[in-house]
């Protein structure tokens, strides 16, 4: 029998369910630390990122049994708002695929080392757009709502600001490209499909 395990972000915590060959296990875990995202890896099913209001950045290695809280050190915002793994294996990452993680306010940290360590993406912050974005029920701000990097197109990254713009990088978010005239200004999710590339 194939075991499966979901993970879910609830208000205040993350629940594991873990299938057997009874029915299904379930655990609690992160309480008290307001979920607000979750990416697998798509390498390694057992790990995951979780980002929360307040909490920062965790990972799991063992499909959510266990929660280590990562990038205190580099990441800046305790607020984590989208976070996301490329699909394409950069060469010489040790077999980690990039990290992209989205912070309140609006920064873009990634990591080529499973989290180990991360990098601030600044162009984001230098874009033009960057002085009207703002959220509105907290207007003195704004954060990254969503980050898609493309399954089709290694490199390629596009990020929701919520509200603003619709950006995208094609260098792996070292540089970025503001939002184009008539463009989406409120994206709060997206997708890219390997079979459908420049679609998004």
């Amino acid at each position: 029998m194939t075991m499966t395990t979901i993970i879910v972000a609830m208000q205040d915590s993350i629940l594991t369910l873990e299938s057997s060959k009874t029915g299904w296990k379930t655990q609690e875990s992160l309480k008290g630390t307001s979920p607000q995202c979750i990416a697998f890896d798509p390498r390694n099913s057992n790990r995951a990122y979780c980002g929360t209001f307040g909490d920062g950045l965790w990972k799991t290695d063992d499909g959510g049994q266990t929660w280590d809280s990562i990038g205190k050190a580099s990441i800046s915002s305790k607020d984590v708002m989208s976070v996301a793994v490329s699909h394409h294996l950069k060469r010489g990452n040790n077999g980690f695929n990039t990290v992209y993680v989205g912070t309140e306010p609006s920064a873009i940290y990634r990591s080529d080392s499973g989290g180990e360590s991360w990098e601030k993406m600044s162009a984001l912050n230098n874009l033009k757009s960057s002085t009207s974005w703002s959220f509105p029920p907290r207007p003195w701000t704004s954060h990254v709502s969503w980050i898609e990097p493309d399954k089709s197109n290694p490199g390629y990254v596009f990020a929701a600001i919520e509200a603003g713009a619709l950006v995208q990088s094609h260098d792996g978010g070292r540089t970025w490209i503001d939002r184009v005239d008539g463009g989406p200004y409120d994206t709060h999710t997206m997708a890219t499909h390997q079979k459908m590339p420049k679609r998004i």
